[in-house]
């Protein structure tokens, strides 16, 4: 019986290599586009911002120009992020799982034993700059970079970006680097412009200079006649909060009503908008956090004034894309231009229940060091459980807007998707748009195969087709999403089991209810983890080793996984 299995699985997969490689030609040469079809491409990301944070996704932060672009193009209500700041732009930048790139955690190396964990984008990874500029693309990079920067070959520079201007380091600061408690650089290319010792002219903010600097890096592109990608990442509205003062005075009194009444509020437009299910109940108050009826006057006017401040920070980062929107229709390139816009993880609920200011100013100035807290943080992930760090839906769930008038069809405008999308797709798109071919190997590296898959289809209104489960993982907390169940756990305790159709808020628990799916689940998420480079509290799990075949018990088919330290190879054989 074991022979017979094993022939037929070999039959089948010699079967399958031959199909799957003529597919695979044919597919490549028909995604070839002439050069004077390529898309601009534009990928905008904040930093630190919750699911419900823009008005066309619930809130009362007033965002017209991104609403705009949601109205003319397309919304996705199930797209998700990894979680945390660095991860995630691993995961975009490649189109991998963020251990496989190197970045499962942050920017720290574990060393060789943990592949995973190198803390910066490694030599079997190849960027969406890189593949795209083998295209034809001027690739510009702006804002934050956080995935590598003690090396000139680990910055934007030495990853396939023909111009940028960056902070290698991360964000944490909007006036000043000065002002921030660790080392900032801001650099064009390789030079350093500001650090600590040198800060940015009086009237310098970080959301206006990436924005600035960038469009300068389009205009030349364009008058060259090259398409361009641009990878813009906001640290707004990363903490410490810091915003203009004319601003932060739109918001000032608005958060007096208190976090209850706003939470209540954004899921009431959720539901009205079709975002959120209305089955979908909104989730309990996060522990610890007080009843806004409960603090004093004072209490409500700071907590006021934090919110106000966050609020301000977001309304600048959409005055910038009110200015982007501008200068594309002004070189008359808005029409072929792709515009996606998403966030890197939930909100933010460092600075304890409350939130606090540790600076030496009143919230929002270039002196002050303020974080907005759990109470917050728990509005800006509105309906959801959790926060930035955690796999449970308020940590991993992030709007995108994709907007491309020329490429998206125009009976979709306005339209909401809820396809489970994730970051890994983008790398898929990008390839797939540009008509550029992702490399077998690059600088002679070998290089692992993109994970995700391309949203055009979503942007034909054709069907969108995924055969694998999406994947998460981040400091132990843990999760596997497949068809409408989600597997999820907060490091060191058991698995609980949700059904995502019915209750996306993970109130109800059906884990004890249905231990076979739990089981099953879990072993896909096993197996992942060990081909991804995750290691289970950091203790090292040997990858080169040959995997005999896997069968799913979720689908009907056959997967055989092949891994070793710099690739690994999936084949799908329908029986």
């Amino acid at each position: 019986m074991k022979i017979d299995l094993i022939s037929h699985i070999c039959n089948h997969l010699m079967l399958g290599l031959t199909i799957g490689f003529a597919l695979l030609m044919d597919s490549t040469m028909a995604s070839v586009l002439p050069k004077t079809d390529q898309p601009n491409i534009i990928i905008i990301m904040t930093d630190d911002m919750g699911f419900s944070d823009l008005g066309c996704y619930g809130s009362e932060i007033k965002t017209p120009h991104l609403d705009t672009l949601a109205h003319k193009g397309i919304r996705f209500t199930r797209f998700y992020n990894t979680g945390r700041c660095c991860p995630t732009r691993a995961s975009l930048l490649t189109g991998l799982y963020q251990h496989q790139a190197g970045v499962g955690n942050m920017t720290n190396d574990a060393g060789p034993s943990k592949p995973g964990y190198r803390g910066r984008l490694m030599e079997r990874c190849v960027t969406i700059a890189e593949v795209l500029g083998q295209g034809g693309y001027r690739t510009i990079q702006t804002g934050k970079w956080h995935v590598g920067d003690k090396k000139k070959e680990w910055l934007p520079s030495g990853r396939g970006f023909d111009r940028n201007y960056s902070c290698p380091q991360g964000g944490g600061f909007y006036f000043r680097p000065s002002a921030f408690k660790k080392e900032r650089h801001v650099v064009r290319g390789n030079e350093v412009l500001y650090n600590k010792q040198k800060d940015p002219p009086e009237g310098w903010y970080a959301t206006d200079a990436w924005t600035d600097e960038g469009l300068k890096y389009v205009r030349e592109a364009v008058e060259e006649k090259k398409p361009f990608l641009w990878y813009l990442a906001h640290n707004a509205p990363h903490y410490p909060l810091k915003a203009k003062p004319e601003d932060i005075a739109k918001y000032r009194g608005k958060y007096k009503i208190g976090w209850d009444a706003i939470r209540q509020q954004r899921y009431e437009k959720l539901i009205k908008l079709g975002i959120i299910d209305p089955k979908w109940k909104l989730s309990t108050r996060e522990k610890g956090i007080p009843a806004w009826d409960s603090l004093s006057e004072k209490q409500k006017d700071e907590q006021d004034l934090r919110m106000a401040t966050y609020a301000a920070m977001i309304d600048c980062v959409d005055q910038n894309v009110g200015k982007i929107v501008a200068t594309l229709k002004q070189l008359e390139v808005y029409e072929n231009t792709l515009i996606l816009f998403l966030h890197d993880n939930g909100g933010c609920a460092e600075g304890g229940t409350m939130g606090r200011n540790t600076g030496k100013g009143i919230c929002g100035t270039a002196e002050s060091f303020a974080l907005y807290g759990a109470c917050w943080a728990n509005v800006s992930d509105t309906p959801f459980r959790k926060y930035k760090k955690f796999i449970h839906e308020g940590g991993i769930s992030s709007p995108l807007i994709a907007h491309w008038p020329k490429g998206i069809n125009a009976k979709l405008n306005g339209k909401l998707t809820s396809e489970p999308t994730h970051l890994i797709d983008l790398m898929a798109t990008c390839v797939d748009l540009s008509g550029s071919s992702y490399p077998e190997s690059f600088k002679g590296n070998e290089i692992i195969p993109m994970e995700g898959v391309s949203l055009n289809p979503i942007f034909q209104g054709k069907q969108f087709k995924r055969n694998a489960p999406l994947f998460f993982e981040h400091v132990g907390n843990r999760g596997i999403r497949y068809g409408k169940w989600k597997l999820v756990a907060v490091k060191g305790k058991p698995w609980e089991l949700y059904d995502m159709q019915a209750d996306r808020t993970e109130r109800n628990n059906m884990a004890k209810e249905l231990p076979e799916k739990v089981k099953e689940l879990t072993n896909l998420y096993k197996a992942w983890a060990e081909r991804s480079f995750v290691t289970k509290n950091m203790n090292f799990i040997k990858y080169d080793e040959f995997k005999s075949p896997i069968i799913n018990p979720l689908s009907t088919h056959y997967q055989l996984i092949i891994n070793s330290l710099s690739t690994h190879y999936q084949l799908i054989i329908n029986p």
